[in-house]
């Protein structure tokens, strides 16, 4: 263990002056979220300063030569200056960090992403800036936990509030970054939660708002949903399901395919050509797609094929549906690009964009065949956002509220609900019928509640010490006295420095009990064997578990650097996470 220093001595003196346990969460939730805050707001500026002098700069024709330089640059930046965390992309491999890593993430993580995220986007990068923020948002948590010198349990919850108030901040939607720290972050709903989440996401959105003003919110007159055009939310919810599987396998197809070429510079050549080529042919496809999205809520189609070398065909209504048909199907193979061939960025705004547009398409297409009803265009494609959300980012809640949220239209609760939950329930329908389809690591909410229940133990209390050992030299004799001492089954094997160097147990000498004349010719060194499993004394509970299942083993011996410490049985380590698992209040 590493001394602590003076901040954090500082620091505990003052936990221990506090009657009440809760209050320090509670500070620290707002230390975080105006930290994360502020992060939302430079990864905003960048990309807000990179845009307007890129594009002032470059003439309109030579825009789709931008996502080329944006692409060289991050991978020139990730491979020189941030070569350690260029593998970090957003939610997933937080997960991964609180279930692994004992929630330790990288310091440079503060800062790294949301430049890289910066440029890509900026350049014309078809991605969003949620992973970026998601990852700094993390990173602030984890550090301000292990700056204070707090425990496993209290840098997770930092690092969920990390989350929530970077997706609130972003997005000015607190509701949204508290149920989605919750929904995807978090292992599982406690009461002791609420509080530290929620005061994140408030501290995080109000800076932000405060310095930036109000942000990302399209607000549009809506009509009264009317419950007649309940059958077309469920045929929007099945297509929003079909959609986001079509996301899905787009992305997947992307990685494979930028994953062949070996050169970091060659692939970015590649995809930055690419995706520039698609920029010149549908222009909409520049940047993160907000733009798009506000110009159809605003009546403003045809804005949409400015600059585009389609704009010179026929302005006929079915050649406007074969449009926004393309940038639909388009839009995902732009993010595919984007962030497998060099670029940076999440998918959670290309799938609130690509719902959108499926909104609107649906929209015009049961506008022209069912005349009778009065649709409102703003509905289906807030709609649409909230259908494909759901199903790609696995938080049909998050979406509900964050579509909610963003568009300032809670009066679409209800449609909101039922999209929702049409979309999710065919999307999880179809994945449990198929066979072929692998559930990726980490998703199952049991096993993720599982391994940080296992990881809040600590190894160093669990090791039963035993100072009944023997050396390679020690004879039959000395090895079974030994084994009357003690009231374990296995004997470790030490040199004279402690180190282990073997293990015996019952079963290896067993047969030679009755041959009383080997007893002092026989050396400890003739029946030891090397252990099956080894347990260094920094390792997780969750990776010792996993030991004791792979070698069928009951006990386990524990070193540090070699050195032996003692033995670790799984009867102890189960009875252990037994009592944590019925305690009241289990996470933090």
């Amino acid at each position: 263990m590493s001394r602590l220093n003076r901040y954090q001595l500082a620091f505990l003196k003052w936990r221990r002056r506090q009657s009440n346990s809760r209050i320090m969460p509670f500070v620290l939730s707002v230390v975080v979220g105006l930290i994360v805050g502020v992060a939302a707001i430079l990864i905003k500026t960048i990309i807000f300063y990179i845009e307007q002098y890129a594009v002032y700069f470059a003439p309109k024709l030579l825009n789709f030569l931008l996502p080329l330089l944006g692409f060289l640059l991050v991978t020139f930046i990730n491979r020189n200056l941030f070569s350690k965390t260029a593998y970090f992309s957003g939610a997933r491999n937080v997960i991964e960090s609180i279930e692994k890593n004992a929630s330790i993430i990288r310091f440079r993580l503060i800062y790294s992403k949301f430049i890289t995220t910066g440029l890509t986007i900026g350049f014309g990068g078809s991605s969003g800036v949620e992973a970026a923020i998601i990852s700094s948002g993390a990173a602030v948590g984890s550090n301000v936990g292990r700056f204070l010198g707090l425990g496993y349990r209290l840098r997770t919850l930092l690092i969920g509030c990390g989350v929530a108030a970077g997706i609130s901040a972003i997005y000015n939607a607190p509701m949204g970054g508290f149920i989605f720290a919750l929904e995807t972050i978090l292992p599982e709903f406690t009461p002791t939660l609420l509080i530290p989440l929620l005061v994140a996401a408030a501290a995080g959105k109000i800076l932000f708002e405060f310095i930036m003003g109000e942000h990302l919110r399209f607000q549009v007159p809506l009509t009264d949903f009317a419950y007649e055009q309940i059958p077309l939310i469920i045929l929007l919810g099945v297509l929003g399901m079909l959609m986001s599987s079509y996301l899905l396998r787009t992305y997947s197809y992307c990685a494979i395919y930028f994953s062949r070429i070996p050169n970091a510079y060659v692939r970015a050549l590649v995809g930055g050509v690419a995706l520039g080529s698609i920029i010149f042919l549908l222009p909409p496809m520049y940047g993160e797609g907000y733009v798009s999205i506000n110009a159809l809520l605003n009546g403003e189609e045809r804005s949409l094929f400015v600059n585009s070398p389609l704009a010179i065909l026929p302005n006929t209504a079915w050649f406007n549906l074969f449009f926004f048909f393309l940038i639909t199907m388009v839009k995902p193979i732009s993010t595919g690009i984007c962030v497998n061939s060099g670029g940076e960025g999440g998918y959670f705004a290309p799938s609130l964009i690509t719902g959108g547009l499926l909104g609107f398409l649906f929209f015009k297409i049961a506008d022209f065949i069912f005349p009778f009803y009065e649709l409102n265009q703003a509905t289906y494609i807030f709609l649409g956002m909230g259908s494909v959300f759901a199903c790609v980012m696995n938080a049909p809640v998050t979406a509900i509220f964050l579509v909610a949220e963003i568009t300032q239209s809670y009066q679409l609760f209800v449609p909101l609900m039922l999209v929702c939950a049409v979309s999710y329930f065919l999307k999880y329908y179809m994945e449990n019928l198929s066979k072929s389809v692998v559930q990726p690591k980490g998703q199952s909410k049991a096993l993720r509640v599982d391994r940080i229940l296992l990881n809040q133990l600590s190894i160093r209390q669990l090791v039963e010490e035993d100072s009944v050992s023997v050396t390679e030299n020690a004879t039959f004799r000395d090895v079974v006295e030994t084994f009357a001492k003690s009231n374990k089954d296995v004997l470790q094997v030490l040199d004279e420095k402690g180190m282990l160097k073997g293990v015996i147990t019952l079963n290896d000498f067993r047969q030679r009990l009755g041959d009383i004349s080997n007893y002092d010719t026989i050396l400890a060194s003739d029946l030891m064997h090397p252990p099956e499993a080894v347990v260094e004394i920094d390792e997780s509970a969750a990776e010792v578990l996993d030991k004791f299942d792979a070698y069928k083993l009951w006990s386990l011996p524990v070193v540090r650097n070699g050195k032996f410490k003692g033995f670790i049985s799984k009867s102890r380590l189960l009875t252990q996470y037994r009592n944590e698992l019925t305690r009241v209040n289990r996470f933090f």
